[in-house]
């Protein structure tokens, strides 16, 4: 994972440089979040070191209990999917708001309507907030 963010750092390089109305430009969002996920990896670099299972303790799990115990992380994947083919379609807020709530519903497991509400609440707050900071602090443009 370090590899491959090396790797995207040093090709965000590429990305245009800002202009005369931009103040950080487009390359900074990506190379901060680079930066965190750089961050979480050596983290969890760390613990991969410090654990003290031995091989003959791991189970052999078979292909439907991987499923089971992911099944959740694929269903992000293909939620980001989706997300990323209705981007250009719907705009920013609106995709953005209806990927939060069904990634909140997904973690969260909404069975509760105080569950919904902040889902609900997290998702139009922090969209909406991304969106003020890039459009109005930033002055870079989302679609």
């Amino acid at each position: 994972m370090l590899i491959m963010v090396a790797i995207l750092y040093v090709e965000s390089g590429n990305i245009r440089p800002p202009t005369s109305w931009q103040t950080y430009g487009s390359a900074m969002f990506p190379q901060i979040l680079l930066g965190v996920i750089a961050i979480l990896s050596v983290l969890i670099l760390v613990r991969s070191l410090f654990n003290s299972d031995s091989p003959q303790a791991r189970e052999r799990r078979t292909a439907m209990q991987w499923l089971r115990q992911n099944g959740a992380v694929l269903s992000l994947f293909a939620f980001f999917g989706l997300y990323a083919l209705v981007l250009p379609v719907l705009g920013y807020l609106v995709s953005t708001m209806a990927f939060m709530v069904a990634s909140l519903a997904l973690l969260l497991g909404v069975d509760t309507r105080r569950k919904w509400a902040i889902n609900l609440g997290v998702s139009v707050t922090l969209a909406s907030l991304i969106y003020v900071i890039f459009h109005f602090g930033l002055n870079i443009w989302l679609p």
